[in-house]
């Protein structure tokens, strides 16, 4: 294990005083803030626990950076309805698409980006409920007094949401906008100059028109909280940012993250592959056959744990910066109650395939034929793919060069024809279609009054634009149509593309060497 999970561990390891330092610095702000007060616990009342939780930061690179401590409540005994409200569990958490379709404005717009980190995030917010807490291992004075606290403290229930109430407030007074469409994105205009912020808990990307508003939004920051500028973002949510100086072109990459993965599961040393699956390979097998585990005396569930871990491991990478997995990660997903010894063989390619891919990352901006404010909307479906007879659906929006959002699903009904899967897989990219749209709107960025996507079926087209084929398509959910609407409304519009021109094809199957490669490079994967 590369961090202690106990207080003794840590200040009695090789790194004890490092981890003594970083305790004590995480004491002295708890006190600086007044988190708690020692009292009494009363009669009835039982506290909750506490724990240290020790981390090793890292830079975009792997290389360590700072040893942190913190202390957190066990907020998983507190009751509901007494201990906190039901619906106060809310925490600031920007959506992935958000980050990325404003960083890929950045890049073509050339604006200017800064990060801040907010210091003792959650030690903001004033408690309302009476909460008591032990005192925190190594620091008990022996009293029998418990800590009442007065402050949120990480890990309580509601701490989240209480931060949520305050970071709100302050926004409203330095006359920041939250928008609808993702309440952690946040705007201020002035004339033709904007301040935008983009929230994770304490992580702040801030994007301006240029520098000199950046310099302002820090100045605003700073007079509410106690904050931390970080000049160029590099690294956010263990994901690597970087922006070339010369073409303000910004690399999204998870280098690290990708070999730390590979050194834990002892595959640094893998021979990499061209393709994440092999597209000869069949996955649906004979439920009956002996698993993995039952093969090498491994309990089923154990190794179905150890399965789904890599798959969460993978699935981070696939809806972060890696969307030439997607399809292959919520493949494998499929089968995390009884994984087969082809699901262990195959999940170990799409690791060594990232052995190979570890350096590239999603790129927006560069060229000048990239710096394009235009969405690129691509949708497909592989018709009764699965044993189940069931299609997947895929689409794909790009955004300067690069992809911004993704997915691959599968759809939750069975298909009677690859049009009606193409139709539906049509449906489902529409509705993020009119999510971004709203976004964009709500900051004030131009848009066509008729957003187009792109379809490789000229049936699903066609029945997209025209009520006529009932008989075909009497039986189809009714919720589907509401493509049709949008389409006659003039706010969308399905449009034939070829199949090999259609960058969704990557996210609904299993693709050869030369087509998988040619859609990552067209997707942004440099």
């Amino acid at each position: 294990m590369e961090n202690p999970t106990t207080i003794d561990e840590a200040l009695n390891g090789e790194e004890g005083e490092q981890w003594k330092k970083a305790i004590d610095e995480e004491m002295a702000t708890l006190k600086k803030m007044g988190t708690w007060e020692l009292a009494d616990l009363p009669e009835g009342r039982k506290p909750i626990g506490c724990k240290w939780v020790f981390v090793k930061k890292r830079d975009e690179k792997g290389k360590l950076i700072k040893y942190k401590a913190r202390l957190i409540a066990q907020g998983f005994s507190q009751k509901p309805s007494v201990d906190f409200s039901n619906d106060g569990t809310f925490a600031l958490v920007m959506r992935f698409e958000t980050l990325r379709t404003f960083l890929a404005f950045a890049a073509s717009m050339k604006w200017d980006i800064k990060q801040f980190d907010v210091k003792g995030t959650y030690l903001h917010g004033l408690l309302q409920e009476l909460i008591f807490m032990d005192q925190p291992r190594g620091f008990d004075d022996g009293s029998g007094r418990v800590c009442k606290l007065i402050r949120t403290l990480y890990g309580l229930c509601q701490a989240g949401n209480i931060w949520n109430r305050e970071f709100n407030a302050a926004m409203k007074e330095i006359r920041f906008i939250q928008l609808k469409a993702d309440p952690c994105c946040y705007l201020r205009c002035q004339g033709k100059e904007f301040d935008m912020l983009l929230v994770w808990v304490n992580d702040i990307i801030s994007i301006a028109s240029n520098m000199t508003r950046n310099n302002i939004v820090e100045q605003d920051l700073g007079g509410k909280f106690e904050i931390k500028a970080l000049g160029r973002p590099k690294m956010l949510l263990g994901m690597g940012i970087s922006q070339n100086p010369t073409d303000f072109s910004i690399k999204l990459f998870q280098t690290a993250y990708i070999d730390s993965i590979l050194k834990k599961h002892g595959l640094e040393d893998a021979n990499p592959v061209s393709t994440p699956l092999d597209p000869n390979v069949k996955l649906d097998i004979d439920p009956n056959k002996p698993n993995d585990s039952e093969m090498q005396g491994e309990s089923p569930e154990r190794a179905s744990v150890s399965y789904t871990m890599l798959i969460g491991l993978l699935m981070y990478l696939a809806i972060g910066t890696c969307p030439d997995i997607a399809y292959s990660v919520q493949r494998l997903a499929q089968f995390t109650q009884n994984p087969k010894p082809v699901h262990w063989t195959t999940v170990k390619r799409i690791f060594r395939y990232l052995k190979g891919m570890r350096t590239l990352g999603l790129t927006y901006g560069g060229p000048e034929d990239l710096n394009n404010e235009e969405l690129n909307i691509y949708c497909d479906a592989d018709w009764a793919s699965d044993v189940d007879r069931k299609s997947i659906s895929g689409y794909v929006i790009t955004l300067a060069g690069g992809a911004v959002v993704w997915s691959s699903k599968k759809q939750s009904t069975v298909a009677l024809s690859t049009a009606e899967a193409e139709y539906v897989a049509a449906t489902h990219c529409a509705k993020q279609v009119i999510w971004h749209r709203s976004l964009l709107n709500k900051v004030g960025i131009p848009l066509p009054s008729t957003s187009t996507i792109f379809s490789d079926n000229q049936a699903a087209v066609s029945i997209a634009h025209h009520p006529e084929h009932h008989v075909q398509t009497k039986h189809i959910d009714i919720a589907h149509h509401f493509l049709r609407d949008l389409i006659q409304e003039k706010i969308l519009n399905l449009v034939y593309i070829k199949t090999e021109d259609n960058l969704a094809d990557i996210f609904t199957k299993s693709l050869p060497k030369k087509i998988h490669q040619d859609l990552t490079y067209e997707i942004g994967i440099l």
